[in-house]
């Protein structure tokens, strides 16, 4: 019984380094192809992301601490999150005219994306 395990134990450990090889080239490749349309993106925009940061800290009144291209948008947009009053908002920026789109609070703009998500799944 020794020798079945001990030939096992190999086998399995081989198996699993496998698999977890496979799910990381995977992964690497979703981050190139996310990347890749990240830059299409942000090549299409009429503003810079510092101007989106100033859109955004004008309308809030507050201080950036995120931005980033909104790659889930149909449109050139910027996501930049920023802390007023010891909240965070998320603010979404149109990246061709600069102007803000959409004010929320952090957690209420995550459940407008669940919501989206879930209709586009139907």
């Amino acid at each position: 019984m020794n020798i079945k395990h001990s030939k096992t134990l190999p086998v399995l450990l081989i198996t699993i380094m496998m698999v977890g090889a496979a799910v990381n080239l995977a992964q690497a490749d979703d981050s190139k192809e996310k990347d890749a349309k990240e830059i299409l993106l942000f090549n299409q925009a009429k503003i810079t992301l510092s101007e989106a940061i100033e859109a955004a800290q004008q309308k809030t009144g507050g201080k950036a601490i995120e931005a980033e291209v909104d790659d889930e948008a149909g449109t050139i947009q910027f996501e930049v999150e920023v802390i007023k009053d010891g909240k965070v908002h998320e603010v979404k920026v149109d990246g061709i005219s600069g102007k803000v789109l959409k004010v929320a609070l952090a957690d209420e703009a995550a459940e407008d994306d669940e919501k989206d998500t879930e209709n586009e799944k139907d």
